[in-house]
């Protein structure tokens, strides 16, 4: 029999969006307040692709998802801007797993763009907009808000005209506010508002659902919906915002905004019907938590190509920022940070003894493994640059009421991941999408009667567009925007980070350690962080414990603390950490073998009690 552990689950190829957002706005020495990904970001990515959550999944009709892990980025839609601080991923008191932390900070808003478009008239479905947020601790001088704002384009010349439709809500003044109009300001336009006694006096984690659906003349109406638990839930009677009915139009960006408080799990999505139990407005007994990943870590400035399978690249990850990964007893993925070894421990998760559970054990001091001249490699993006290249698509085609036309374009691996265009008037420039209602260059546009979404699959990007209008219209052609990196500025290059311990160098000397981190360190303060790791944990080996069989014990787990006591032939009593644990059977046995590294080190050399000899023997003759 071959038992098989959760990697398994990740043997799938791995793939991962790559946005062009992060560098265009990057430079690594001035430290970035604006994180798109992570590496943590990564492994959460990879997870969920894999059918590993960490937080509520996107939903199957999801036009825009974002977990919050350790980056702003979605994983089903494109970033297009951020402002304020997005630097700030906690773990405690998140959600569910860890979430974008806008306490005490001056309110982070970031602008998306949809992977679907939608558009503004009635065709029998809706948008729901959801999130999870934590209301607790922050500022006491702030409000607790966090605000959607639907931007839909209506424009049909030369003349830019858009839509603003507004979703807030206050939870220190208890208010709901939905609002729509002609101006990016809610308070200009028209506006609806509840104010639930639901909302005060409860902070914690509450969940928060707006749908939205439009009428056939363009007038939004808007029912919101708060949760804390299934027992404690609020939704709202309709809010109709009829004072400015919106021309027709499609959906062109999302933006999400937050001040004080805490969110995770932020996604948009389009359903025929509007969620009526608990269950489908939340997602609860839909999903399991099936991993953790500790506090975001190693701020990314491009997603690195992949190649291989998923669990391939999460150990690479690991091996490149000290981290570990595995899954446990119970079959939870687990992954923690190089900080876990920053702190002396005091307590032990298990104890083993030579009393009853310790069957052997091997002592040594690495001696060899002193290192005190620490270079870590990461990948420095520093002046990069791109070119604006696009994906050219030029014909005319029939698209029937009701159907859909699909069109596969070829882009290289060298390409970024296309945006999804915006409907223009022709076809110069990049970015641009042409429908109109006619075969004729001068048909009107068909503005408001289609949808369409860009996705990337290997080496092409699919186009489909779907006619929601009740007439057949036409596609004119697309230039999709496909940027690649700029070969003139050699980026990324190689830089290093050194850490030195000059205590360590007097004992035994300049002994060297290199540890290449690139890709996945570009930034220099995380080189620097993980070269003072390194140097602090070898500048002075610690007691290494070999070849500790064990009895089977299922509790201990890689990098667990263990208490070592044999009193015995080592004569031991030591705090150590798990860096290492095989089991395996024959017949009836089992053995449980681990390799541990003592939580502290014995210091520098003193050599107490020890006088070298002379260099010549006393009263020898010198030679001739």
């Amino acid at each position: 029999m071959t038992a098989l552990d959760g990697a398994e689950r990740l043997r799938l190829p791995a793939k991962l969006p790559r946005p062009a957002f992060p560098l265009r706005t990057m430079d690594p020495y001035k430290g970035s307040m604006a994180w798109a990904a992570s590496c943590t970001w990564v492994v959460d990515e990879l997870l969920r692709k894999a059918g590993i959550h960490t937080c509520p999944p996107p939903r199957p009709t999801a036009i825009l998802y974002a977990s919050m892990h350790g980056g702003a980025a979605p994983s089903i839609g494109e970033l297009r801007s951020l402002s304020g601080i997005w630097n700030d991923w906690t773990q405690p008191k998140a959600p569910f797993e860890s979430c974008a932390d806008a306490t005490y900070y001056s309110s982070p808003s970031a602008n998306y763009g949809p992977v679907a478009t939608a558009v503004n008239r009635a065709i029998g479905d809706g948008l729901y907009l959801e999130g999870w947020v934590n209301t607790e601790g922050g500022s006491t001088t702030m409000d607790k808000t966090i605000r959607y704002r639907l931007e839909y384009d209506t424009t049909t010349g030369n003349t830019s005209d858009h839509r603003f439709l507004g979703l807030e809500i206050n939870f220190t003044t208890g208010v709901l506010t939905a609002s729509h109009g002609t101006s990016y300001d809610p308070a200009l336009n028209q506006r609806v508002t509840w104010t639930p006694s639901f909302l005060t006096g409860n902070s914690g984690v509450h969940h928060f659902g707006w749908w939205v659906e439009w009428s056939a003349t363009g007038v939004p109406t808007v029912v919101p919906y708060i949760s804390r638990s299934a027992a404690a839930w609020w939704y709202g009677g309709n809010g109709v915002l009829s004072a400015t009915p919106s021309p027709p139009g499609d959906l062109y960006a999302i933006n999400l905004a937050m001040t004080n408080i805490r969110a995770e799990a932020m996604q948009v999505s389009k359903m025929k019907t509007r969620p009526a139990t608990h269950a489908e407005r939340t997602l609860e007994g839909t999903w399991l938590k099936g991993g953790t990943l500790g506090k975001p870590d190693f701020q990314l400035a491009s997603i690195p190509k992949v190649s291989g399978d998923s669990w391939s690249v999460i150990t690479e990850i690991a091996k490149k920022t000290l981290s570990t990964v595995e899954f446990d007893r119970d079959g939870f993925f687990r992954m923690q940070g190089y900080s876990r070894w920053a702190t002396t421990p005091s307590t032990p998760a298990v104890t083993v003894s030579s009393a009853r559970e310790l069957a052997s054990l091997t002592v040594s001091e690495e001696i060899d493994a002193c290192r005190n001249d620490v270079t870590v490699k990461w990948a420095n993006y520093g002046g990069h640059d791109y070119e604006y290249v696009g994906v050219r698509d030029a014909n005319v085609i029939s698209i029937p009421s009701g159907f859909t036309t699909i069109r596969s374009l070829p882009i290289s691996e060298d390409r970024y991941d296309c945006d999804a265009p915006s409907l223009h008037t022709d076809l110069e420039g990049i970015g641009g999408l042409v429908l109109r209602t006619g075969t004729l260059a001068t048909s009107p546009l068909a503005r408001g009667l289609a949808e369409w979404e860009v996705r990337r699959d290997g080496g092409e990007t699919r186009l489909s567009i779907l006619n929601r209008g009740p007439s057949t219209i036409y596609y004119h052609g697309a230039v999709l925007d496909a940027d690649r990196d700029d070969s003139s500025t050699k980026t990324p290059a190689t830089s290093v980070s050194v850490a030195r311990d000059t205590a360590s160098q007097a004992a035994y000397g300049v002994q060297a350690y290199e540890h290449d981190a690139t890709p996945w360190v570009q930034f220099p303060d995380d080189a620097s962080e993980l070269a003072n790791a390194l140097l602090k944990a070898a500048a002075f080996p610690a007691p290494l414990l070999q070849s500790v069989e064990i009895l089977p014990d299922p509790r201990i787990e890689l990098g667990d603390v263990v208490r070592v006591v044999d009193s015995t032939g080592a004569a031991l009593d030591t705090l150590a950490w798990v860096v290492g644990v095989r089991t395996e059977g024959s017949d009836a046995a089992v053995r449980q073998t681990l390799t541990l590294r003592g939580a502290q080190t014995n210091g520098p050399p003193t050599d107490q009690g020890l006088f070298p000899d002379p260099p010549t023997r006393p009263g020898a003759p010198p030679p001739r």
